[in-house]
């Protein structure tokens, strides 16, 4: 069979074909997605905003001037909100652990709170979001408001707390220098009153000592790093490592300032000694009144900063209840499970089509066997709707064999869209070049059940209605049913013509015997050319119907029953099974092979043909039966047929 490649129309035709499967596994795969989605606990997310005020006094501004200090301010007050420090205060206000609980256990809660929470700096602002997950939206919202709580209160007390410290450090600081300046004043007065003729010279000239620039510059760089000093004890401890290192930069520029002083001194040699002493005099009173009011200074701002009460954290907005959650999302969900169920739907469609072994085309079908389709016999399902309502019928019990006759669509329905199939059989039949007397035709199949008896059946009737004098004859003796489709005796039959214990004329079943045995009377008289229609059954059964079939008296028979009637229709076994077809295929003209589409798969079909042909059998052609337009791609669904009957016209109650 020649490969073609699919092109569009071919993958529509596949998509028609296996719309069944696509449709289920749309079906299925939503039903799983919803399913699931309902399985799923419901996850809500809430979150609350706070605003963090960097507020600076004069000498924090003046200390970030000539220090510098690395990282990102916001960013630290995020990891602080998350701290475990924070969570244990969130953790103790909700009252989830208390001071009896293990350790292990208290880590424990923390840790799961810290885990629920999630901070964001806004960008460009300092605005911090703080947001929450959970599966319960009220204890969500009841979280994140307190961890936004506790934060700003920690944030609050840590703020007093450094302002006290620094006021603690700075009052510590007053103190020492109002001691030393009055030591210094003490001391000066004390060298005044002991030395007025020094003092009454020292007033009318300049000190030189005072005056020289690298004593003035020592005594700056000392203002400044007190200045440091007293900037970083607001922030840290006396153990940090920055406190530590401006101390030892003060205590050395103190020393500097006294060795410069000293060797200043030294060079004024022409001053006396009494005049040095009472530069160091006043230079440690300027020194410790600078000092002091520095320090004075910064007490009071200390006092101010110490006695606020304006919080740096406002929560600008809380968190509310949540009322839809983010997850599951159903409409999401459901679009993916329909999405996935029309891929997964196409994905085993094509699969499905790869793996199916029946013919899919009628080209490839006469492709494979080299011969034509004779004839396309759709499903009849409203015939099956109308034998299952006559099946239980409640006056009257139907018998096996009426139910069976209504298998003859041509005798009881013959406007139907399945009898207008057979009698384009029996036309495409004429045109196949057999002779117009006497043509002897076999009907077989691959396997059972593919509707061989009822193609035959109804093909004669369709002959007889067109005025041609057709005999069947039942040469199946393995499971003969012409002889109940007709209502008729199975005995006599071929078997007793064939042992010599009749002649076949007294064996032949007219329209007559087919009234006698159970067709309705009515039907009999409306049915023109029924009378054209003869038929011979099996008869009884034969232990041997292979040899029966091989006997000389056969070919005999064959020869008589041609000069007899223009068309002989002989039904016949399975080929694949049995060889009766094969031996009574090489005895008449030609022989038909009934395929029911999507039954028999391409391989059996071709090992039929070629069994048929190794015996010198003549092939007429394919009749394709019982279709369903899912199994033949290139016939359009059932319903299309209808042009075939009387349109226009209703049904007859």
């Amino acid at each position: 069979m020649p490969k073609l490649e699919m092109n569009l129309v071919d993958y529509l035709r596949v998509i028609r074909k296996r719309t069944r499967i696509i449709f289920l596994s749309i079906i299925l795969v939503i039903s799983s997605t919803f399913f699931y989605t309902q399985k799923q606990t419901p996850i809500y997310r809430t979150s609350c905003k706070v605003k963090i005020e960097q507020r600076k006094s004069v000498a924090e501004i003046l200390t970030e001037m000539v220090t510098w200090s690395p990282g990102d301010a916001i960013a630290s007050q995020v990891a602080l909100i998350q701290s475990f420090q924070t969570m244990e205060k969130v953790a103790e206000s909700l009252n989830l652990i208390n001071p009896s609980m293990k350790e292990a256990e208290r880590m424990r809660v923390v840790k799961w709170v810290q885990g629920q929470i999630t901070t964001e700096p806004i960008e460009a602002t300092n605005i911090i979001a703080i947001t929450i997950t959970s599966s319960n939206p009220k204890q969500a919202a009841e979280l994140v408001n307190k961890v936004a709580e506790v934060y700003a209160d920690l944030h609050f007390e840590n703020k007093k707390k450094e302002a006290t410290n620094m006021r603690n450090f700075v009052e510590t600081q007053l103190n020492n220098y109002l001691k030393e300046l009055q030591e210094s004043e003490a001391s000066l007065q004390v060298f005044r009153q002991e030395n007025p003729l020094v003092l009454e010279r020292n007033i009318t000239d300049s000190h030189p000592v005072l005056a020289d620039t690298r004593v003035t510059g020592l005594k700056e760089g000392i203002v400044k790093l007190e200045l440091e000093l007293i900037s970083l004890k607001s922030k840290y401890t006396d153990a940090h490592p920055e406190v530590i290192t401006v101390k030892r930069k003060l205590e050395k520029s103190r020393k500097d300032l006294a060795e410069t002083i000293e060797l200043v001194t030294s060079e004024q040699k022409e001053l006396s000694s009494k005049e040095i002493k009472l530069a160091q005099l006043k230079r440690n009173v300027s020194t410790a009144e600078d000092l002091y009011s520095m320090f004075r200074k910064k007490y009071e701002d200390a006092r101010i900063l110490e006695a606020e009460k304006a919080q740096d954290v406002t929560i600008i907005e809380r968190a509310s209840v949540p009322t839809r959650p983010i997850s599951p999302n159903y409409r999401s969900n459901i679009i993916v499970g329909i999405l996935s169920g029309i891929i997964i739907g196409l994905i085993m469609a094509f699969v499905t089509e790869s793996l199916d072994t029946s013919i899919g085309r009628i080209d490839d079908l006469e492709d494979l066997l080299k011969v034509p389709v004779l004839g396309i016999i759709p499903s009849s399902s409203l015939d099956k709707q109308k034998r299952f309502r006559l099946k239980f019928k409640k006056k009257e019990a139907v018998s096996e064999g009426e139910q069976l006759s209504k298998r003859l669509i041509t005798l009881f329905e013959p406007s139907s869209v399945t009898a207008e199939a057979y009698k384009s059989l029996r036309t495409n039949l004429d045109l196949t070049g057999l002779k117009k007397r006497g043509s002897t035709i076999v009907l077989t199949s691959s396997a059972p059940e593919e509707g061989k008896t009822q193609t035959l059946c109804n093909l004669a009737v369709a002959m007889a209605q067109a005025g041609q004098k057709v005999l069947i004859v039942c040469s199946d003796f393995r499971k003969p049913a012409i002889h109940k489709l007709f209502g008729l005796k199975r005995a006599p039959g071929l078997a007793e013509i064939l042992l010599g214990n009749i002649p076949w004329k007294k064996a032949v079943n007219t329209a007559t015997d087919m009234l006698l045995g159970g067709l309705e009377y009515e039907l009999i008289l409306r049915t023109p050319g029924i009378e054209n229609l003869y038929i011979i059954t099996s008869g009884e059964r034969s232990p041997n119907p292979t040899e029966l079939l091989s006997f000389p008296e056969m070919d005999a028979l064959i020869q008589e029953l041609k000069m007899n009637f223009e068309a002989i229709l002989f039904d016949s076994p399975p080929t694949l099974p049995v060889t009766d077809s094969a031996i009574l295929g090489a005895k008449v003209d030609g022989a038909i092979i009934v395929y029911q589409a999507g039954k028999t798969s391409r391989h059996a079909l071709l090992r039929t043909k070629v069994q048929l042909e190794n015996v010198k059998v003549k092939i007429l052609g394919v009749v394709i039966n019982n279709l369903k337009a899912r199994f033949i791609e290139d016939v359009t669904p059932y319903q299309r047929y209808r042009y075939y009957g009387y349109y226009g016209e209703k049904e007859k109650k």
